[in-house]
C-alpha cells in the first residue's frame, strides 16, 4: 500500500487495517517515498518468557493503559533471560 504524506491522516486507519494483515506502508511525498512503515513481528516464545519473567520479578511493570509505547524504565537491573534478552537488543541497535 501506498499513501501520499498529505493523505495520511484519511487514510492512517486503513493503513492500520492494511498492517494488521501483515502488509507494509509506503508514505509518499510529491511521489517520492520517505517512510516504510511495517508491522510489529509477533515475540518469540524466549521474549515472551523473558517478559513474563520480569513481569513475575517485579523489574518490568505492565502499562495500565494502551497507547503510545514508552521506553523502559528499570526499576532495578534485570537478571537471568532479562538481562540476556536486554543486552542483546542493545547490542541490535
Amino acid at each position: 500500500m501506498s499513501i501520499y504524506l498529505q493523505d495520511v491522516s484519511g487514510d492512517c486507519s486503513k493503513a492500520v487495517e492494511e498492517m494488521k494483515t501483515g502488509k507494509h506502508v509506503i508514505l509518499t511525498k510529491e511521489g517520492v517515498p520517505v517512510a516504510f512503515i511495517q508491522p510489529l513481528c509477533p515475540a518469540t516464545e524466549d521474549e515472551e518468557r523473558a517478559i513474563q519473567e520480569m513481569i513475575d520479578s517485579g523489574v518490568l511493570q505492565p502499562g495500565r493503559r494502551s497507547g503510545i509505547v514508552q521506553e523502559w524504565k528499570w526499576k532495578s537491573k534485570p537478571a537471568g533471560a532479562a538481562w540476556v534478552l536486554y543486552q542483546s537488543n542493545q547490542s541490535a541497535r
